[in-house]
């Protein structure tokens, strides 16, 4: 990035390993405010939130109030039409690792915009976008799974679904008689200590902020609908998420360790193609690309690294990855769009450049 820094973005990186953590920061919290970003400074994580939910499910899955083969029907509301393929029944499991064979987004979210969210990066688009995403209902989640047609076998090939999440954790969220921010501020954040992590940003943490931005130009908070906020709802701090990347590779000991080192195991192949549709994992070289319960796993001959971007509608872009071997962590952090500043897909490209220098860091 130029002195100029025409994206007006700031970014924070931070790391971890057993000799204890480092955080490195660019630029300020808004143009309005002429305030560096620290690691106590907020951003959006955007999908990173998924490794959230799934770790819920984890926990309930080890709490015995859940199985991962259980199928949908089991918990969601009778009158809830769910879609088969042939006579399989879709699994939480699926759900959990995008093999539920479910779009992105359902059909009837936002529709006109998110079918063509990645070639439109106006400002005026995204604003759009925030605006509309803002008024989802649980019902019309259930109407978006009743007009899902399924045409591949469950769990036979992976399709990152944030829909799934949200299905997810409205499962869990019947379950358990509680609402997604309550059961993660329960059964994570507070455990874990990670005091500046929320959906619904107090007064205070608000000033903490840092504004995301597209094309430079600043946007405002994004309040995703409440049934589709663990998919990519949850703000953070690098502070907070190195707590986070430090209970998964060992390096503190809490009552999630379990539930943690199931959500690391690999499930299923994901075969990612990366940006222009290049296949990005290559076999002859030995790295192989999977994915674990909502977690993206890069293995090289034995090494791996655990990893899941995060990219937001009101402009931020982010990463977290570790590799539980090397006891080693990062988490990067940016308030600009993915298109500005590319920081979500250091995981997929990590050949060059930065992206390669962090993951030779981590192997």
């Amino acid at each position: 990035m130029s002195n100029s820094n025409s994206t007006n973005a700031a970014i924070i990186l931070g790391y971890v390993d057993p000799n204890g953590t480092q955080f490195y920061g660019y630029g300020n919290k808004s143009g309005s405010i002429n305030s560096q970003v620290d690691q106590n400074t907020i951003f959006g994580i955007g999908s990173i939130t998924k490794v959230f939910t799934t770790i819920l499910l984890a926990d309930m899955v080890n709490d015995g109030l859940v199985k991962l083969d259980d199928p949908l029907q089991k918990y969601l509301p009778s009158n809830v039409t769910i879609p088969k393929y042939s006579i399989q029944n879709m699994t939480l499991e699926n759900l959990a690792t995008h093999t539920a064979g479910l779009p992105e987004f359902p059909d009837n979210f936002c529709k006109d915009y998110w079918n063509n969210f990645d070639l439109n990066h106006t400002t005026e688009y995204r604003m759009k976008i925030i605006e509309c995403s803002q008024k989802y209902l649980p019902s019309e989640l259930y109407q978006g799974l009743a007009n899902t047609s399924i045409s591949t076998e469950f769990g036979s090939k992976f399709g990152y679904s944030s829909f799934g999440m949200g299905l997810l954790d409205n499962i869990l969220a019947l379950k358990s008689n509680m609402s997604y921010d309550d059961l993660l501020e329960k059964k994570v954040l507070s455990m874990l200590g990670m005091v500046n992590t929320s959906i619904t940003l107090t007064e205070e943490q608000k000033s903490d902020l840092a504004v995301g931005h597209i094309n430079g130009d600043e946007l405002p908070m994004w309040n995703l609908a409440p049934v589709m906020t663990p998919s990519g709802g949850i703000y953070s701090t690098a502070n907070d998420m190195l707590k986070f990347v430090s209970v998964n590779i060992g390096l503190i000991k809490t009552k999630l360790d379990a539930a943690m080192q199931e959500s690391h195991l690999i499930r299923h192949y994901n075969g990612f193609l990366g940006p222009n549709n290049v296949q990005v994992s290559d076999n002859n070289s030995g790295e192989g690309f999977y994915v674990g319960l909502g977690r993206m796993i890069n293995t090289n001959y034995g090494s791996e690294v655990v990893w899941h971007n995060g990219i937001t509608a009101d402009g931020f872009n982010s990463i977290i990855a570790f590799n539980p071997s090397t006891h080693k962590g990062i988490v990067l952090l940016s308030s600009a769009d993915h298109k500005d500043i590319d920081i979500a897909n250091i995981g997929l490209l990590h050949k060059e450049g930065f992206a390669n220098l962090i993951w030779n860091l981590l192997y």
